[in-house]
């Protein structure tokens, strides 16, 4: 489901930017290329520091709209490359998904598994 250039623009750093959605409407949350980790083509795992409302909103079932982009990877129109990222998630605050974000953010509180379900390609 992921596209290489969703890969590639992880790789470049930038800010990766969600969506969810609350009883008092949307909610905009952000983190770091650099902290997203790609599990497979379909999941990626993102630490959470605070997003107490992102988890909130999750929780509560919302899904999860994601950007990721970057100038520095060749897109559809030339220099630069962004991708909606459209799926669920669920928070994990203990167990190996998170020991292993916590081993390498020890500022983790808890992880969100982000599990992808549409990708679109941004002109």
């Amino acid at each position: 489901m992921l596209d290489e250039k969703v890969i590639e623009i992880l790789k470049h750093e930038g800010p990766a930017t969600f969506a969810t959605h609350g009883t008092d409407g949307i909610h905009m949350a952000a983190t770091w290329n650099s902290y997203v980790e790609v599990v497979d083509d379909s999941y990626l795992l993102i630490p959470a520091g605070h997003l107490n409302k992102t988890q909130r909103n999750v929780e509560e079932g919302s899904d999860v709209q994601m950007i990721v982009a970057s100038k520095d990877v060749k897109g559809l129109q030339g220099k630069g490359a962004g991708f909606l990222l459209k799926g669920n998630a669920r928070f994990e605050e203990s167990g190996a998904v998170f020991d292993k974000m916590k081993s390498r953010f020890s500022w983790t509180r808890s992880v969100m598994v982000f599990n992808i379900k549409e990708v679109t390609e941004l002109t």
